[in-house]
């Protein structure tokens, strides 16, 4: 047998093995993976508010850690449409990382049902969504609409996610509370050792935590 043969023959039995260790990835059309739909932007009409998976996989993560579970993962954008007109769409990850990617994969836990409340009490309804922060904690942030459709965050202090204790496999959660005009979310906080509630009112187009910190 030549050198050209041999090596054709062992190309062959090694690529089958190749691709059965290789992660399933999703094939088709982008896939919607939770939506909802209200008057977001105040305009009397009803928008559509979609978080869809462009590429990647629904897998069962069976790793023993704290964000394992059923999930998708892959690459993500959040859209927003009106019928079938399409408002705006962005990045998950340069939503959750506007100052930088942070270089792990993207995943949401399955199911995701998003959670909407009027936080900074302009009679709108935002919504929150974020992602595993770690074993004690979820963080997320807040969205809203514009006038125009076009999608914003609401910041808290200078641009903090909200670390979220209790959430669970949750991307977004109904913990974020607004009362009174009074923003609230508890966290584990490890140097105390104990769990902390930490409370915001939205002043000059950000939420201000009540304790003078940033």
């Amino acid at each position: 047998m030549s050198y050209l043969n041999a090596l054709i023959m062992a190309l062959a039995l090694l690529l089958p093995l190749v691709a059965e260790a290789a992660p399933a990835q999703a094939s088709g059309p982008p896939t919607v993976i939770a939506s909802a739909q209200a008057d977001f932007d105040g305009d009397g009409r009803s928008e559509t508010l979609e978080v869809v998976l462009l590429q990647g996989r629904r897998f069962q993560d069976a790793e023993p850690w704290c964000g394992s579970g059923d999930k998708w993962e892959g690459a993500f954008v959040i859209r927003v449409r009106r019928g079938e007109a399409l408002l705006d769409q962005r990045a998950w990850d340069e939503l959750l990382y506007p100052h930088g990617n942070s270089g792990e994969p993207a995943f949401f836990w399955a199911p995701l049902t998003l959670v909407s409340a009027d936080y900074n009490g302009d009679g709108r309804p935002d919504f929150n969504l974020g992602a595993y922060g770690s074993c004690n904690a979820n963080l997320y942030r807040l969205f809203t609409l514009t006038p125009q459709g076009r999608l914003a965050e609401l910041p808290v202090g200078n641009g903090r996610t909200l670390a979220v204790s209790g959430a669970g496999h949750n991307n977004s959660t109904p913990l974020i509370r607004a009362e009174l005009g009074v923003l609230s979310h508890t966290y584990y906080d490890n140097a105390r050792g104990r769990e902390i509630t930490t409370r915001y009112r939205w002043q000059e187009g950000r939420f201000v935590r009540q304790d003078g910190q940033k």
